[in-house]
């Protein structure tokens, strides 16, 4: 089977978290959130391409990092801008301190991450777990040195971008990028039937 096989069966599994996670987003506001683009821009990137490892962004962000452990290891990073985390904020109608703004989007990142997370090993048949999140406030001019710190050269091969789009019904939808670090381990134990139904 080719990479471009393994690379699809992977971003398959993204798609089904990312929808998953929407609805449990929406019981934690209790108010309806969907994802309305049903194929989010997902692209792979390997060790031999030394472009950014995020897209071009601008002004202060908050970045929120999960440690992947298990047979399958890597990290996730939940990229925000200030209006995108104003806007989550907004749609609960109420006023939060700086703590509880920030134990809100680790929340949301813990929800979003542990739904990707069970989904690969359901689909894999491993156990992988995610450690307890970790959140930073970054300037978009520092966001490709802050992330090339937290990835390891050993672990470059295997890098998910993903840019998907949650709507709110009440609000205006945000954007943000969801990348995911995973060790070379994962594209090799996908099982042979599941790469032939993507074929």
């Amino acid at each position: 089977m080719s990479n471009k096989t393994a690379e699809k069966f992977i971003i398959k599994i993204l798609n089904s978290g990312f929808k998953r996670a929407a609805k449990s987003f929406s019981q934690l506001i209790g108010k309806k959130v969907s994802i309305t683009n049903s194929q989010p821009v997902i692209l792979v990137k390997h060790g031999e391409d030394d472009s950014p490892l995020a897209e071009k962004e601008e002004g202060d962000l908050i970045v929120l990092t999960t440690q992947l452990m298990g047979e399958i290891t890597g990290k996730s990073f939940l990229i925000l801008s200030d209006a995108e985390s104003q806007e989550i904020f907004k749609t609960l109608g109420l006023k939060l301190s700086e703590e509880l703004k920030e134990g809100f989007l680790l929340e949301i990142d813990n929800i979003i991450s542990a739904t990707v997370i069970a989904d690969i090993c359901n689909e894999l048949g491993v156990e992988v777990y995610g450690d307890v999140p970790h959140l930073f406030h970054v300037h978009a001019s520092e966001l490709d040195e802050f992330m090339k710190s937290k990835v390891s050269e050993a672990d470059m091969a295997s890098i998910v971008f993903s840019n998907t789009t949650f709507h709110f019904d009440v609000g205006d939808d945000i954007h943000p990028q969801f990348i995911w670090r995973f060790s070379n381990k994962i594209f090799d134990i996908i099982p042979a039937d599941k790469l032939k139904a993507i074929e």
